[in-house]
């Protein structure tokens, strides 16, 4: 465990499955942050009040119970090092977009955040990546664009702008859907909607206006619909290697229907970076 770790996991509830995927598979590599300075400092979102701080034991276990199931299926897990007074720079999806050795730096809505953004392509620069670029717009890396296959599932609304979709495509040369946002709860794409496989994903309707939900409905062949309580419990902000899903350990609901479905539902309390407006995926960047 990184030395950074301030409580020891809770392993109750970890119950990895190895040996489902089939064909030629890549070792998963991911980023994450510990939650060394992770508070609330400010407000800028719904979730986020500055008289709910949270509870730093609680929130060291939950980081550390998702570090050790990544760990325990065999993750490449790179760590990027905590800034005090970045309290968010824990949620390191928000840092950018990684596919193929390219990088997409986030261009960050509010000025709280923009101090992230230097120590992201830092880290990047430090792992060898040479083709990174910063947008002209805003953009807050995976948190608003999520890879389906080879298309880009990507949010606008609330963080990232409807122009950004065109510099996805034009960077990394991939198919982009645009999905509006209309929940101010659900700011960013992978709070409501995430891919389980190149097939599959789940999502909850009411965070998109009717034609971004027609558009997932039409488009993926396989599509779970959430339900008010799950997607409240962040069970969406979830990460998948295509079997093992780490989510929240409150989505009940969406954990029944997951393991209906073949896939293995894996809880991991995230409720304290929840007050944060983040859970599992927000906690997690894929390096792919």
């Amino acid at each position: 465990m990184p030395a950074s770790a301030l409580a020891a996991p809770d392993r109750a509830q970890i119950s990895i499955e190895r040996g489902h995927t089939s064909g030629v598979q890549t070792k998963r590599r991911v980023l994450m942050c510990a939650p060394t300075y992770f508070d609330i400092e400010y407000s800028i979102n719904p979730w986020m009040h500055l008289e709910r701080p949270p509870d730093d034991a609680q929130a060291a276990r939950g980081w550390d119970q998702l570090y050790q199931a990544y760990k325990d299926l065999d993750f490449d897990v790179g760590l990027i090092g905590a800034v005090n007074h970045l309290p968010d720079l824990v949620f390191t999806a928000n840092g950018g977009l990684a596919i193929d050795g390219r990088l997409m730096l986030s261009r960050f809505l509010y000025k709280e955040r923009q101090g992230e953004t230097p120590i992201f392509k830092e880290w990047f620069e430090e792992a060898g990546y040479r083709d990174i670029y910063m947008p002209e717009h805003e953009f807050e890396g995976e948190g608003d664009a999520l890879l389906c296959g080879r298309t880009l599932l990507a949010g606008h609304g609330f963080r990232s702008s409807l122009e950004s979709h065109k510099e996805l495509h034009d960077y990394f040369d991939l198919e982009v859907v645009s999905l509006k946002l209309v929940d101010p709860r659900y700011y960013h794409v992978d709070t409501c909607l995430s891919v389980l496989d190149d097939e599959t994903i789940m999502f909850y309707p009411a965070a998109f206006d009717a034609a971004s939900q027609e558009k997932l409905r039409s488009i993926v062949p396989h599509v779970i619909e959430a339900n008010d309580a799950d997607a409240e419990a962040f069970g969406l902000n979830a990460y998948s290697d295509g079997h093992n899903v780490m989510l929240s350990d409150r989505a009940s609901g969406l954990m029944g229907i997951l393991r209906s479905r073949g896939f293995n539902p894996v809880g991991i309390n995230i409720a304290e970076f929840q007050k944060a407006g983040g859970g599992v995926k927000c906690l997690t960047l894929e390096l792919r």
